[in-house]
């Protein structure tokens, strides 16, 4: 596991340096806003998604996950008379792992992965300390939160919330020496006024499991970047090439179930394993759930799969688009993922977007709107909003 994780790590600081290569910050600007129609002043706090980070990353002063190349959005909406923060989770742990070190942030306290849990995984109970540092000023059950989540923090705070509410069982039977964490008690879900999800892997994404489309993929990258790009000299070409190809062989492991630690990111986001997430945490009554699905995809001239729209795709994830665009396949655990699962936005599934399986969902299918506001909206729902036409980031 330690391995696996370095190497992730490894990944991780190599794609934050391709962000900062093709993109270029620029300084949060204010705007006049109007808060006589603010249905709350709550603080937004912002939830990162699987390879990302939070403000106080040092990456963050390169190129904002929060606005990539529109500027550090976070400090925009302060600028305009919000209140927001974006925490900084582990980019690579367990959607568990990453709910704990969120609500260490949120109270200012130290990382408590829980006994039972870090004894199953081994990995120490305890980590960061945030004392004197929490992100919010005040939270409590009037002093509410909204949360804004990308990608794998969706299903991170959908974990978050329920664990906050009906506490942790293993957690409370496993503590008996008064050490217990006051997350694992519950009792808090009414410290969340709202949560939202935007390209939310609530229910994992098909990149791992579409065994077929990862080969044709692999094999036609490397076929492209070994043939295609002759002006490129060879030392470089010979890097292009390497990279694809190791790429798509460390998915193949993935699919094959080579990789199988529990306590990572990648395990949770696999659909199997993200629907026993979902059958163990639901949805609260007093919470506002609003997901954004993405779409960039378009039909391939041959009319079998999906392909990138160039229009709204962009080149990081472009190349994953094809496979995820050629879904139809069934899981280890009997899932069927079948053509529906085809549209995405280059690693999320528009489908798996719309809000956890079991859980209730309402379709708006309309933009977020003051208007739309004003028509209202069920606690306990995933209301699922206008599909957006753009790709993950």
């Amino acid at each position: 596991m330690i391995i696996l994780t370095n190497i992730v790590r490894r990944l991780f600081s190599i794609y934050c340096t391709v962000l900062m290569l093709f993109f270029t910050g620029a300084p949060g600007q204010a705007v006049e806003v109007d808060h006589s129609t603010d249905r709350t002043d709550y603080p937004f706090v912002f939830v990162h998604g699987y390879f990302g980070y939070g403000e106080n990353n040092k990456v963050d002063d390169k190129i904002s996950y929060w606005g990539n190349s529109t500027g550090h959005q976070i400090d925009t909406f302060n600028m305009s008379g919000f209140t927001a923060a974006a925490a900084d989770v582990d980019p690579v742990g367990s959607a568990w792992d990453r709910a704990c070190e969120l609500y260490a942030q949120l109270t200012g306290t130290v990382v408590d992965y829980g006994k039972a849990h870090s004894e199953k995984y081994g990995h120490d109970r305890y980590g960061e300390d945030y004392s004197g540092k929490a992100i919010v000023e005040k939270w409590d059950n009037e002093n509410k939160i909204n949360i804004i989540s990308h990608s794998f923090g969706g299903p991170t705070c959908a974990l978050f919330a329920s664990i906050l509410e009906y506490g942790a069982e293993d957690e409370i039977k496993a503590t008996t020496d008064g050490t217990l964490s006051e997350f694992f008690k519950g009792g808090k879900g009414d410290y969340i006024y709202s949560i939202v999800g935007l390209a939310a892997a609530y229910n994992g994404t098909s990149l791992p499991v579409n065994h077929q489309a990862i080969k044709d993929t692999g094999d036609y990258l490397n076929s492209y970047f070994g043939s295609k790009l002759s002006i490129i000299p060879k030392p470089v070409l010979g890097v292009f090439n390497f990279l694809p190809t190791q790429f798509f062989k460390a998915l193949a492991k993935v699919a094959s179930g080579e990789v199988a630690d529990e306590d990572t990111g990648v395990y949770d986001m696999n659909p199997d394993k993200t629907a026993l997430l979902n059958e163990k945490y639901k949805a609260l009554d007093n919470i506002y759930y609003f997901t954004v699905p993405h779409d960039a995809t378009k039909l391939s001239k041959g009319g079998t799969h999906l392909v990138p729209d160039n229009s709204v795709a962009d080149y990081l994830f472009a190349p994953l688009i094809p496979i995820l665009g050629r879904t139809d396949t069934v899981t280890a655990d009997g899932m069927v993922l079948g053509k529906e699962w085809q549209p995405n936005d280059g690693l999320v599934n528009t489908i798996s977007a719309t809000g956890p399986f079991n859980a209730t969902r309402k379709t708006i299918d309309k933009d977020p709107s003051a208007e739309l506001a004003k028509e209202g909206f069920e606690k306990g729902v995933y209301n699922v909003l206008k599909t957006y036409r753009g790709a993950h980031m």
